[in-house]
């Protein structure tokens, strides 16, 4: 907002409807917000818990996420002046090897990239949504919204995630909310606010939202 504001530019490109139009492999699923809400509420249901196995929750988001994912179809860009010379402005394209922001298909193709990275290290794809994702053997949960990871996790598996992700995408660790002395005790997620205090964790509505009510 004014008072706050959070400024961000990407180059985006602006992919055409064609011949193409009633493609149905376009679509890129975004999971429920019961399934975050999942996450929180098993991080709050531990009374009694192994201090060593109590599992926290973590926030990672990765950096410049579609140019992660390689594309599928021929598409040339006209590139941005500032990538010419003067004389070549309007007179050259690109090909582009993996997906840019404003492609139809470029969310799908992270989802597609995102959910073989992970089914590579263990994890398990959910059948009820695409986008929410367990891993058997060290029992964590993750659900993927676009670029944002939110994971539920004890302290070691969490370290052994952050060190799997990070060897595959650049990415920034927003956080990791817990009861520790040393855990993060809240975080911004989907402009909602979470935070992990004495009493349980909060769950705090859009302020946006409230702003409008």
């Amino acid at each position: 907002d004014d008072g706050d504001p959070d400024i961000r530019s990407r180059w985006v490109g602006r992919d055409f409807m064609g011949k193409d139009n009633d493609r149905d492999d376009l679509f890129a699923a975004t999971p429920p917000l019961e399934g975050k809400k999942g996450l929180i509420a098993l991080a709050a249901c531990q009374k009694g818990v192994d201090p060593t196995k109590l599992k926290k929750l973590g926030f990672v988001d990765i950096r410049k996420a579609y140019f992660h994912a390689k594309v599928k179809r021929l598409i040339y860009v006209e590139l941005p002046p500032e990538f010419l010379e003067p004389h070549e402005v309007g007179k050259v394209c690109g090909k582009l090897n993996f997906s840019l922001y404003g492609t139809r298909d470029a969310a799908s193709n992270w989802e597609e990239c995102y959910a073989e990275f992970l089914i590579s290290v263990g994890f398990e794809q959910g059948l009820s949504s695409p986008c929410m994702f367990y891993h058997p053997v060290r029992e964590i949960s993750t659900v993927v919204h676009g670029d944002d990871f939110t994971i539920l996790g004890d302290e070691l598996e969490l370290d052994w995630f952050r060190r799997k992700i990070s060897d595959r995408y650049e990415v920034k660790f927003r956080g990791r909310i817990g009861p520790g002395d040393d855990d993060d005790k809240s975080i911004r997620i989907l402009n909602r606010i979470v935070t992990w205090d004495s009493d349980g964790i909060n769950y705090e509505a859009d302020q946006r939202h409230a702003e409008i009510i």
